[in-house]
C-alpha cells in the first residue's frame, strides 16, 4: 500500500503511519490451518512525532501478536514512556496465561496514545481493550473511515468466523461477572424480559436457539444481556438486557424513551413518544414513520420505495443509530426527532465518538459506544452500517441536490440535521424549485449568484428558484438586480 521508506527518528504525517500500518498489516502470518487469525500491523511513533518502529502478527515468531512484538520483542528494555501506537485493531484484553492481552501491554509500556483501525469484531468483547485503555488514563483515536473498510475487507473471514463463535452452544458455562454497560440489576429477574422481544432477537437474526432452552440462555449471558449470581443462583438482567428486551426498560431508563415532534405550519405540532424494548422500537418508528411519509418506507426491509423522498432513508438511518450509540448513562435526556417541513432535527446524548470534523467530512468510522447494541441492531438489519451511515448521508447533497446533514454538539447532546424537500410539495411543478429553501434556511440570506455557486445550477435558473419562494410565500427579496437579497420568511 506504501513504497515510501521509513527511517527511525524522521517525522512522516499521520496518513503515512496509518497506511504503513496496514501494510505491515498484510504481512501477518497465520498459526492456525483450521481457523483464520487476525492480519494486524502496528507502528510506534515517539512522542514528538518520529517514526521508531513497526511490526505485524508473527513477524518473528508465529502466534506472537503485532503489539506485544512491536512493544516487548523488538524493543525490550527500551523506555516507551509517552509513545503513540497506530494499530489496525483493538487491542486484546485475554490470553491464555501465561501471555498477557495487548492492551495491559500497552498499559504497562506507559504509552501516551494508541490509534485504533477497527473494533474487535467479536460481539462479546468489542470494546473492552478500548474501555481498558481509556481507563488507565490512555488516550484513544481512531482511523478514518476509509481505512476502516480497507481493514474489514482483508480480514473478512476472521471477523466472520469471530461473529460465529459468538453462537457457539456452551450449555451449563455461564459467564459470572457482567460486561454490559451496566451493572446487573439484582431489583429484576429474568422474568421481567419480554417474551415479543426475545422471539423477535431469535427470528430476527436467525439465531438457532428455542426460547426456553440452555443454548439461548448461555448466548444471552455471553453477550452480556443477563448475568448470573452464582449466590443466589438467579438471572438477573443487565442494564443492556433491560434495555434491549426489558417489559418496561422505562422503570430503570426513562431516558430511554423516543420522543417524536412534528411541527405543522398554522398547526399545533404533533408529540409521540416510544418506550419498550429497544429491539421492538423499529419496528415501531417505520409504522409511524409510514403514517407521517406514506410511502416512504417499507418497514419489513427499512429501505426507501421507489417514489420517495430523497431524504428519507437517511432519516431513518440516523435515528436508528441515534437509539444504537446514544449515551444511556445520561440521566434525563432522550432522543429527540423534529420533523419541519424542511429539515428534521435528530437529538442523541453523548459526546461522540469520533472529532466533530470527521462527522462533518462524513470520514467518522463506526466505532460504537455501545458495541453490543451496535452488532445486534446490525444482525437485525435496522442499521446498514455498525456507524453513523456516513455513505448515505453524503449523498444526500451529491445525488439530490441538498445540502450537506450538519453535527453540531450543545453541550453533550449531538445534534444531526438533515434537509429536505417538503413531502406535500414532492410531485408538484415547484418541486425543483424548492430545493433551494433548505438552502435559504441554512444560509437565511442568499443572492441568486451565492445560490448559483453553491448549487451548480445556471444564474437564470437560481433566479427563477428564488422567485418562486418568493411566489409561493416561503421567501422575500429586496433589492433589485443581481444585488437582489433573498431571506427566509
Amino acid at each position: 500500500m506504501i513504497k515510501k521508506k521509513f527511517i527511525r527518528g524522521e517525522k512522516y504525517s499521520h496518513e503515512d503511519y496509518i497506511q504503513l500500518s496496514i501494510s505491515e498489516m498484510n504481512k501477518s502470518k497465520s498459526e492456525h490451518v483450521d481457523k483464520k487469525d487476525p492480519k494486524v500491523g502496528a507502528v510506534l511513533v515517539t512522542p514528538d512525532g518520529k517514526y521508531f518502529d513497526k511490526s505485524h502478527r508473527g513477524e518473528l515468531r508465529i502466534g506472537d501478536h503485532a503489539e506485544f512484538t512491536v512493544l516487548e520483542r523488538k524493543n525490550i528494555g527500551v523506555d516507551l514512556t509517552g509513545y503513540i501506537l497506530y494499530t489496525t485493531l483493538e487491542p486484546c484484553v485475554k490470553r491464555n496465561p501465561p501471555k498477557k492481552g495487548c492492551a495491559y501491554r500497552s498499559i504497562n509500556a506507559r504509552l501516551g496514545k494508541i490509534i485504533i483501525g477497527h473494533q474487535d469484531p467479536d460481539p462479546t468483547v468489542a470494546g473492552k481493550g478500548i474501555k481498558l485503555i481509556k481507563k488507565e488514563k490512555i488516550e484513544v483515536e481512531y482511523y478514518d473511515r476509509k481505512y476502516e473498510k480497507l481493514i474489514a475487507e482483508a480480514n473478512r473471514e476472521f471477523f466472520r468466523q469471530a461473529e460465529q463463535r459468538a453462537y457457539k452452544e456452551k450449555e451449563n458455562n455461564l459467564i459470572y461477572e457482567s460486561n454490559s454497560i451496566d451493572e446487573p440489576l439484582k431489583n429484576h429477574n429474568f422474568n421481567d424480559l419480554s417474551e415479543e422481544a426475545l422471539n423477535e432477537l431469535i427470528n430476527r437474526i436467525d439465531l438457532p436457539y428455542k426460547l426456553d432452552s440452555k443454548a439461548f440462555i448461555s448466548y444471552l449471558n455471553k453477550m452480556g444481556l443477563i448475568v448470573y449470581d452464582d449466590i443466589a443462583d438467579t438471572l438477573n438482567p443487565s442494564g443492556l438486557g433491560l434495555l434491549l428486551l426489558g417489559k418496561n426498560p422505562s422503570t430503570e431508563f426513562p431516558q430511554a424513551r423516543i420522543k417524536f415532534t412534528i411541527r405543522r405550519e398554522n398547526l399545533d405540532p404533533i408529540i409521540k413518544d416510544f418506550d419498550g424494548p429497544l429491539i421492538l422500537l423499529p419496528e415501531k418508528i417505520g409504522e409511524y414513520l409510514e403514517f407521517i411519509f406514506p410511502k416512504g418506507f417499507t418497514r419489513s426491509s427499512f429501505q426507501r420505495s421507489e417514489n420517495v423522498e430523497s431524504s428519507y432513508s437517511a432519516i431513518l438511518e440516523v435515528i436508528m443509530n441515534a437509539i444504537v450509540h446514544r449515551d444511556y448513562s445520561i440521566q434525563g435526556a432522550r432522543v429527540l426527532i423534529e420533523i419541519e417541513d424542511d429539515k428534521i432535527l435528530v437529538s442523541s446524548p453523548g459526546k461522540p465518538i469520533s472529532p466533530m470534523e470527521k462527522l462533518n467530512s462524513f470520514t467518522a468510522p463506526s466505532f460504537s459506544r455501545n458495541p453490543k447494541i451496535a452488532y445486534i441492531f446490525h444482525e437485525m438489519k435496522y442499521v446498514e452500517e455498525r456507524g453513523f451511515g456516513m455513505e448515505e448521508l453524503s449523498r444526500l447533497e451529491k445525488d439530490y441536490g441538498l445540502p450537506k446533514p450538519t453535527f453540531e454538539l450543545d453541550g453533550n447532546i449531538l445534534k444531526t440535521t438533515i434537509y429536505r424537500i417538503p413531502n406535500k410539495d414532492i410531485n408538484k411543478p415547484t418541486a425543483k424549485s424548492l430545493r433551494a429553501l433548505p438552502y435559504l434556511l441554512q444560509h437565511e440570506s442568499l443572492t441568486s449568484k451565492a445560490y448559483s455557486e453553491i448549487t451548480g445550477v445556471s444564474p437564470r435558473t437560481a433566479q427563477r428558484h428564488l422567485n418562486e419562494l418568493v411566489s409561493i410565500g416561503k421567501a422575500k427579496k429586496e433589492g433589485k438586480g443581481p444585488s437582489t437579497i433573498y431571506s427566509k420568511k
